[in-house]
């Protein structure tokens, strides 16, 4: 619950550092959650969490223009700082590439967005701007309902159509595929039931309100594939928009838990050839995480003065 948020802050705190820290740097997301009834509310809350927790820190929030405000400040200007994680994606991924399209695929949604000149240039800058231009893709590798991909899946031989219940998420599906490992299924299931194969299965078998007694684990598998096969559509769908406004650009840089089967497999089947993941450049925590590591990276450039490009050069190489 939005009440734990403080608590949970504290934890975190206390895990990374033993003493105060100089500063802290937030991006969000979560002010969208349906605990609360309005952005702005979302906004206020979290900030009042992260000052509760960091009391006496100096805090600073990344905007949507890769910028970074006080607290005050980005109270004052909610919209700005309402779900601006890709703009610190993006500012540290232009500091690599300079023309490039990045596509983070994350557990709940997929960002794609162009960068020219090193710096992120979308066109839209809200989530509803984003979700009208493409380069918002309500779609990820984890948390995403299989009924909100596909209304239909092979069963039989028949196109079968799927229950809108929520039974089964998109972490079940690339479980069972092994696009993950159950380690990277961080999310809830939707039956509370354990993360793995079999159970991953059988919650796919209810997305058609069977189980594993009445339909076979090759007719799961099969289900499976097709309902990646869609989400797929989706990612493609997005990237084809961005890229068509962008024609100039030919580099494609993939980010995020579903980069590999997700966001590279897109820009492939676009045709792009220059694809670079962030992965194998930085680190897989690195990839997981590009928000936070960008808005730490950002916040030691722009307050401190170390330079973000050699401090990444460093990540590199270790």
């Amino acid at each position: 619950s939005r009440g734990e948020l403080p608590e949970l802050l504290l934890r975190m705190r206390s895990s990374l550092c033993s003493g105060k820290p100089d500063c802290v740097c937030v991006t969000m997301t979560a002010e969208l959650s349906d605990a609360y009834e309005t952005k702005r509310e979302g906004v206020n809350h979290v900030l009042s969490s992260v000052e509760e927790a960091f009391s006496g820190v100096e805090v600073y929030v990344v905007n949507c223009t890769a910028e970074l405000l006080g607290v005050e400040e980005a109270r004052g200007r909610h919209m700005e700082v309402a779900a601006a994680n890709w703009p610190a994606t993006g500012w540290m991924i232009g500091k690599v590439f300079r023309d490039c399209i990045f596509i983070d695929v994350g557990s709940t949604t997929t960002d794609i967005i162009p960068v020219r000149g090193g710096v992120p240039c979308p066109e839209g800058r809200s989530d509803v701007e984003r979700l009208i231009s493409g380069e918002l893709v309500f779609t990820g590798a984890l948390r995403t309902n299989v009924s909100a991909i596909t209304s239909r899946v092979p069963l039989r031989g028949y196109m079968c159509r799927v229950s809108p219940e929520k039974f089964a998420l998109t972490a079940d599906v690339h479980l069972v595929l092994g696009h993950i490992s159950e380690d990277e299924y961080t999310c809830e299931t939707a039956d509370g039931r354990e993360k793995d194969a079999y159970h991953s299965m059988a919650r796919i078998a209810r997305v058609v309100c069977a189980d594993l007694e009445e339909i076979s684990r090759n007719d799961v598998l099969k289900i499976a594939k097709h309902i990646y096969l869609k989400q797929l559509e989706q990612v493609v769908e997005g990237l084809e928009q961005v890229s068509s406004r962008n024609p100039e650009i030919d580099t494609v840089v993939t980010v995020g838990l579903g980069e590999e089967f997700l966001a590279k497999k897109a820009a492939e089947k676009l045709g792009f050839t220059k694809i670079y993941s962030l992965k194998n450049m930085l680190g897989k925590k690195v990839s997981e995480n590009a928000p936070a590591v960008a808005a730490a990276l950002m916040i030691v450039e722009k307050k401190i003065g170390a330079d973000a490009k050699e401090l990444l050069r460093k990540i590199r190489e270790d």
